[in-house]
């Protein structure tokens, strides 16, 4: 087990058993990123197995192989932790690794599958986590200078503690932005975080290494969370479904001044491995006072009978919400993937939903937000911020209560009396997840949209159909389509009413088999 490294970003020490992998980028990244990928993802050219390997098995046909001794939660646990050593840790995907921890919750689970007690469906199933969320035995740094010596976390965030209590082993916790600020995944900490199918582009954000892990392969499951996007924008860049389940659906610990904006939610690379997951998360938990009850339903077997689930509901499609921003490419990706799902049967009428420009209100609210949850830092700690997210912070801080509450309330009733037209006569709503696709890694907006950093455009210019439904509280699920002609992949969203989970994944489903027809 290499120890190399730990001391990059100061944690403090620990016991040997408990010696982890703080990941920076470094030359072997840099000579990565001077070769542009073809259109598939990095894992077909990591010097390991490739999409065919166990580490890409979905989470029932892992659990069938080790239910019939073909192969055991170890064996899975090799192959993962050869693509986290190598392709995951140059794209700056992985922030710790737990070896030893994994090894030893694999070969439990090894041992209970022999003995016919596993302890359910996720059973040595191998799983990340993104960093700001609590993982027992591990430190939270959350992509900060501020937190580089963060002791080992002494409990799991609910989510965390559903998946152990099933079983699934927690590989690696996985890179973020600094507090989460971004919709890229870049930090002082681990540097910049690297797409998938391309290393000159960025992963997104701000659950980008989830992201990466997942599309390569490193974990059946990366648990992330978003706040305005954070799972289903790094999904749509890298070619992997991610899902935003209704607001408390998933138990959280309370977020602070990020209130109901922040969901947890799985990235996966199927719909029915997603739907799986949140069979595991929706419990509540006490820790939570927003939590919902247990769901009365199995996502999984709504997903396994899409076809007649979704027979009587009203569909709808809009290019763009109204924002024309979203490139030809994009769109035309989009068009063919609901052009594939008319023609297996599924009705879906074109909309007119137009949402109103809302950029400054979110600007307001988001720098806001961050202000509140950095308000005890000193000058000197403000200055070792990254400078987008400072920049946030000093904005935020010139807001009034009386602004801050203004934006808010404008932002929130901007996007509720658009959509709840549209629900009146619909049950989903099809989007495009992103107006782009992919841009070059480093940036924090499409090179079009600015300089270097920019100018005045921020990450919420190009995320307008992400964030409204946080504001809402709605489901929302990014699933791959197809790539562009860049080779890059796009998503398409299926948003679903409040409390209707199983609507969004039964859609994404038909959609997933629809695009399988073309190729995808």
């Amino acid at each position: 087990m290499r120890t190399g490294g730990r001391e990059r970003i100061g944690c403090s020490p620990r016991p040997r058993d408990l010696i982890r992998h703080p990941v920076r980028g470094g030359e072997r990244l840099r000579r990565a990123s001077r070769a542009r990928h073809r259109p598939r993802p990095a894992t077909a050219r990591s010097g390991h197995s490739g999409p065919d390997g166990l580490g890409f098995l979905p989470v029932r046909a892992l659990c069938a192989g080790f239910a019939a001794g073909t192969f055991t939660p170890l064996d899975v646990l090799e192959e993962v932790l050869g693509r986290a050593r190598g392709v995951a840790r140059d794209l700056g995907a992985i922030s710790f690794l737990d070896e030893g921890g994994a090894v030893e919750q694999a070969r439990a689970s090894t041992l209970r599958w022999r003995q016919g007690h596993q302890l359910g469906p996720f059973d040595g199933v191998p799983v990340t986590v993104k960093d700001s969320l609590a993982v027992r035995g591990l430190p939270s740094v959350r992509g900060s200078l501020l937190r580089r010596d963060a002791p080992p976390e002494d409990t799991d965030e609910p989510a965390v503690a559903r998946l152990r209590e099933a079983g699934a082993v927690i590989v690696a916790k996985t890179t973020m932005p600094e507090f989460a600020w971004s919709a890229v995944s870049d930090s002082p900490v681990w540097g910049v975080v690297r797409n998938a199918w391309d290393p000159t582009r960025t992963a997104g954000g701000s659950s980008g290494g989830a992201a990466v892990a997942t599309a390569l392969g490193v974990g059946t499951v990366g648990l992330g969370s978003d706040g305005a996007g954070s799972v289903r924008i790094p999904a749509s860049f890298n070619g992997v479904v991610g899902l935003k389940a209704t607001y408390g659906r998933i138990p959280a610990t309370p977020s602070g001044a990020f209130g109901r904006l922040a969901h947890i939610g799985p990235l996966t690379r199927t719909v029915e491995d997603a739907a799986l997951t949140l069979d595991v998360l929706a419990r509540p938990d006490p820790r939570d006072p927003d939590a919902l009850d247990a769901p009365r339903i199995s996502y999984a077997q709504v997903v396994d009978r899409a076809e007649a689930f979704t027979h009587a509901l009203r569909i709808g499609f809009s290019p763009d919400l109204g924002s024309g921003i979203v490139d030809e490419g994009v769109a035309e990706v989009v068009r063919s993937a609901v052009d594939a799902l008319t023609g297996a049967g599924v009705r879906v009428s074109g909309v007119r939903v137009e949402l109103p420009d809302l950029g400054a209100e979110m600007v307001d609210l988001w720098s806001g937000v961050l202000a509140a949850e950095l308000a005890d830092l000193d000058a000197g700690e403000e200055a070792q911020l990254s400078p987008g997210l400072r920049a946030a912070v000093v904005h935020g801080g010139t807001l009034s209560a009386t602004d801050f509450l203004r934006a808010s309330t404008r932002a929130r009733e901007g996007v509720a009396g658009p959509l709840a037209d549209f629900h009146a006569d619909h049950d989903v709503l099809l989007t495009p997840t992103l107006p782009v696709t992919a841009f070059g890694a480093g940036r924090q907006v499409p090179d079009r949209w600015g300089g270097a950093d920019g100018g005045e455009r921020t990450w919420m210019s190009w995320t307008p159909l992400t964030w409204p439904f946080n504001l809402t509280g709605q489901p929302a699920v990014s699933v791959p389509v197809g790539v562009d002609g860049d080779g890059l992949p796009v998503g398409v969203q299926v948003v679903a009413r409040h409390g209707h989970d199983e609507d969004a994944l039964a859609v994404a489903a038909l959609l997933e088999r629809a695009v399988a027809g073309l190729g995808v």
